[in-house]
């Protein structure tokens, strides 16, 4: 069982790539020995091997010279095209390969310039050693998820400090291949109509088809770009990337100060993006909430989980409008069933404050309802009850048993019970059952 278990932990490890981390010791050791840190300017190429040599192999404690299958490791090389998780964005997965065999890359870290690629061999594979020339081979169908989400990251930003204002601060975010998430200052929760006006902004981006530029700048010269965003306290490299949404970078160097850059999204970023706004195909903004004082934080989705969270959110509104048809229980038991579902349910935040409201207006229908068949109850049980005690009385018996027909509405067979008593002085039992539960009060 214990062997089972440690075979089950290792797999994990495999998968997440591992906790191997490259100490300050680690690198000083790569520097005495000659390691220069890794060019990693070719992950900003797409659909394309690269060729390179391993330089160093990391167990997390030590170098090897040399790593079997089965060993959890991290290669250096001498370049790469595989992009190493910062500035909120994951990391790349795929494999390397060389005459061993294939590597399979599960995580990518970068450590002081030096970028680790962490994974294990296959089972196959031979034994793959220092100088093995390489071939990086980055499992770009999956960055293909990840770059939407992280252009309308930028784009995301951008709406917020137009429907928000100048104020609104990048706290944070994560960019995977599933969702974006991004924290920023501002000192209230957003409402649901500036949540459909964000949204509609960044809509718009890629429904203009934008095109998206970047370019390498003097740090100094970027920063005067009119309207840049930058992580406030963030040190940044120099010279520094800036992304560019719907204008050439060159464009926005030549006259920094021009108002115009105000109204377009403009970052320092690193990361890898799409080429125009149009290959994130829709954005859905799921969620937003609080995480600290003064802190919010947005969840969203694109491209094809966009159109899922949108389908959601047009067939329960769709769900909700037929149910207003209905009437008594069955409505009643279609609201309450649609409440659960539309909490749950994963779609655009400002639909899904929309479909609430329409489901608290049918909620309203049915406590109506319930009030009305509760008064009428009431008037049928006393009514019903104190004609059988007079009927009990004029027999001259002392006390009577009632059957109403009221279903489990305990609240009419006691004023039943109560009104008689007070009026005619009677003992009497009261009883009312329902066929659908089998219950009876």
């Amino acid at each position: 069982m214990e062997e089972a278990r440690e075979r089950s932990r290792s797999a994990q490890n495999k998968q997440a790539g591992g906790s191997i981390v490259m100490d300050a010791d680690a690198t000083s050791k790569l520097h005495k020995a000659g390691v220069l840190a890794t060019d990693d300017s070719f992950k900003y190429t797409w659909f394309k091997d690269h060729e390179s040599e391993v330089k160093a192999i990391y167990t997390g404690s030590a170098f090897l010279e040399s790593s079997a299958a089965g060993d959890n490791v991290g290669l250096v090389l001498t370049s790469s095209s595989f992009y190493a998780e910062q500035g909120g964005q994951i990391f790349d997965t795929g494999l390397i390969e060389g005459s061993f065999g294939t590597f399979n890359v599960c995580n990518v870290q970068i450590f002081g310039g030096f970028v680790l690629h962490i994974g294990y061999l296959s089972k196959e594979t031979g034994v793959v050693s220092v100088g093995d020339k390489v071939t990086c081979k980055v499992d770009y169908e999956r960055r293909k998820l990840i770059a939407p989400n992280h252009t309308c990251t930028h784009m995301l930003n951008f709406a917020l400090k137009e429907v928000l204002g100048d104020h609104i601060d990048q706290k944070g975010s994560i960019v995977l291949p599933e969702k974006l998430r991004f924290d920023f200052s501002h000192c209230r929760p957003v409402d649901p109509e500036d949540l459909r006006k964000i949204e509609a902004i960044v809509n718009k981006q890629i429904k203009d088809e934008l095109d998206v530029f970047s370019k390498e700048s003097v740090l100094s010269e970027a920063k005067r770009i009119k309207g840049l965003r930058a992580v406030f306290g963030e040190v940044y490299p120099d010279p520094v990337r800036v992304v560019s949404i719907g204008r050439r970078v060159e464009d926005l160097l030549a006259d920094p100060e021009n108002d115009e850059w105000s109204s377009l999204s403009s970052e320092f970023c690193g990361g890898t993006h799409i080429i125009n706004t149009r290959e994130a195909k829709a954005f859905a903004l799921l969620s937003e909430e609080g995480i600290a004082k003064g802190i919010r934080r947005v969840t969203a989705v694109t491209t094809e989980c966009a159109f899922d969270a949108l389908n959601v959110a047009s067939s329960l509104e769709k769900e909700v409008e037929d149910a207003s048809k209905a009437e008594g229980s069955a409505l009643e038991k279609k609201v309450a069933a649609l409440k659960s579902r539309v909490d749950s349910a994963i779609m655009p935040a400002a639909k899904k404050a929309d479909i609430r409201a329409k489901i608290a207006l049918l909620q309203n229908e049915v406590r109506k309802a319930q009030k009305k068949i509760a008064e009428q109850n009431l008037k049928i049980s006393v009514k019903v009850a104190t004609e059988a005690a007079e009927s009990a009385a004029s027999d001259g018996k002392t006390f009577c048993i009632i059957q109403l027909d009221v279903g489990l509405d305990a609240a009419a067979v006691r004023e039943a019970v109560s009104k008689v008593m007070e009026k005619k002085g009677m003992s009497i039992m009261v009883f009312s059952t329902d066929e659908t539960t089998n219950k009876a009060v």
